[in-house]
């Protein structure tokens, strides 16, 4: 014959597996809110495919060119004088490396899409745990963009957005390129001003030249040379610089930039970044051609890296492959060695 149960245990039992179900309950609707929480937050960048990838208007098309350089003086060729070689437009795409394409677009309130003023390729090497931050410089001469024609490679973007610049790299340089961000100087300025300003290091000549433009445009700013915590105009300031050496070395400041961000940053509790990512993307500064289970995909795998992860540069063409000169009506553009470049970007993204 059974005993029967204590009623006093039946009732602890009864308590216990009643908080085990509060519990998981608790757990499964943290998990769904945080999971919709995520997927919020990247659905204020994504879903801005269409209009990365839109080309310009016939009209703007038309009437689409840059100034030419009235300080140049070097050497001027025809086009049938410059090397016409490309490469396969299907480069091989490493599964270590990720490349995220920056893009800084010189676009003002009120005007159609512009040249793409920065090109910073930021390729995570996953399993050397190392971030290469590769600047393209704007003014290199591009023979044939597709669909297009000859132009400097910051036209790329203007023509037809991210998809024509990705297909520039890749036929010309063989660099595959997961993903694309772009952001407008306004947005850039905010984002700063958002993250709390910069650190960095200004040589004299860069301050006395941000002190100078300051006062042109009655900027009530003034720098010093050595460190400077900058605000959001002065960090675009200094990006932006090129008068007082040259557009390799401005690149050279734009990463720069990044790195003291990543650097600030990177060590900040998730809490903190959280709270900072919402503000970002709610002000919609930025815009993606990813997928909101792309970001999440490249979040899970690249957020882990940054608190250990080894940064290096590097600038596209590399210094000594490339020569200044005129080619046909495009002033001042960069003629470079394009199977040099290539196995320097070879020996980066492991290809």
């Amino acid at each position: 014959m059974k005993s029967a149960k204590d009623p006093a245990q039946v009732s602890w039992q009864r308590i216990i597996l009643i908080v085990l179900c509060v519990i998981l309950a608790l757990v499964l609707f943290v998990m769904l809110f945080a999971t919709a929480y995520v997927h919020h937050l990247l659905g204020l960048v994504t879903g801005n495919e269409n209009s990365m990838n839109e080309t310009i208007s016939p009209e703007d098309l038309a009437t689409f060119s840059e100034a030419a350089d009235p300080t140049f003086t070097g050497s001027s060729v025809g086009h049938e004088e410059v090397p016409q070689d490309t490469v396969p437009n299907t480069p091989v795409d490493n599964e270590d490396i990720i490349n995220i394409l920056l893009i800084g677009e010189d676009r003002r309130p009120g005007q159609s899409r512009q040249r793409s003023d920065s090109m910073i390729l930021c390729s995570f090497n996953t399993k050397t745990n190392t971030l290469t931050m590769i600047s393209f410089l704007r003014d290199t001469y591009i023979s044939n963009i597709p669909g297009y024609w000859a132009e400097k490679l910051n036209a790329a973007y203007a023509f037809g957005g991210a998809k024509t610049l990705k297909q520039t790299l890749a036929q010309y340089f063989g660099v595959h390129v997961d993903a694309c961000a772009a952001v407008q100087f306004d947005g850039f300025k905010g984002i700063i001003d958002m993250l709390g300003g910069v650190d960095i290091e200004l040589t004299e000549k860069e301050a006395n030249y941000m002190n100078k433009d300051c006062e042109k445009h009655q900027i009530p700013w003034r720098v010093t040379p050595g460190m400077n915590h900058l605000n959001g105009d002065q960090a675009l300031a200094y990006s932006r610089i090129r008068k007082i050496d040259m557009d390799a070395k401005r690149a050279e400041r734009q990463r720069k930039v990044l790195t003291a961000l990543i650097n600030a940053y990177k060590n900040q509790p998730l809490t903190e970044m959280l709270t900072l990512t919402t503000d970002i993307l709610e002000t919609g500064f930025l815009q993606t051609d990813m997928s909101s289970s792309e970001a999440l995909n490249y979040v899970k795998t690249l957020f882990p890296m940054l608190a250990t992860t080894t940064i290096n540069s590097q600038q596209i063409p590399a210094a000594g492959t490339y020569k200044e000169m005129s080619v046909g009506k495009i002033t001042a553009t960069k003629v470079c060695d394009l199977e040099a470049n290539r196995k320097i970007l070879q020996q980066i993204l492991g290809n």
